[in-house]
């Protein structure tokens, strides 16, 4: 297999760097020749699933989920 950095998607920028431990943060990853398809992405973060809501060709969208032992459940 060759590397093409022409068909190869790049990652240019993540937004935010950092969020909350109770989950819930929007998270957006830009740049280029992304998929448009939802379906084509599982991401996880530090050990945790962030379910794709939106994907096109230069943006991918997800929102994190909690950590668990990290969240006091009393609040």
């Amino acid at each position: 297999m060759t590397y093409n950095g022409q068909i190869t998607p790049l990652l240019t920028s993540i937004t935010p760097r950092y969020g909350k431990v109770e989950g819930g943060e929007n998270i957006s990853f830009a740049g280029t020749g992304f998929s448009n398809n939802i379906s084509d992405y599982n991401i996880i973060i530090d050990g945790i699933n962030c379910p794709v809501y939106f994907a096109n060709s230069t943006i991918i969208q997800c929102t994190t989920g909690p950590r668990p032992g990290l969240v006091n459940s009393s609040l």
